[in-house]
């Protein structure tokens, strides 16, 4: 009886367990913004038909892409910068994977 027991326990935390984490955004990466201006530069992402941009060297370590795979469609969790260059749509993606 008892491991019954055990092995439904240690079955319901696997299935919780491997629940998948939710993201709150999907966006694509569509390229490398190449203009010279004291604002602009890193990586153009569109999310909601609102194009923003990020510093690929401020994303999270576990995530990597190269230019020759975009446009490139991810998951993403972001917030707005604040206070720089904010007519720019700068953000920083806190979490992100290949969708």
């Amino acid at each position: 009886m008892k491991t019954k027991v055990f092995f439904l326990l240690v079955s319901a935390l696997l299935i919780v367990s491997c629940e998948k984490t939710k993201y709150e955004n999907t966006g694509t990466i569509t390229g490398q913004d190449f203009a010279l201006c004291a604002c602009c530069g890193g990586y153009f992402i569109q999310i909601d038909d609102v194009n923003y941009r990020f510093e690929k060297s401020e994303l999270p370590d576990n995530f990597t892409f190269d230019d020759n795979q975009l446009p490139l469609t991810v998951e993403l969790d972001w917030e707005p910068r604040s206070a720089y260059c904010s007519d720019f749509n700068w953000i920083n993606i806190q979490k992100i994977r290949k969708k």
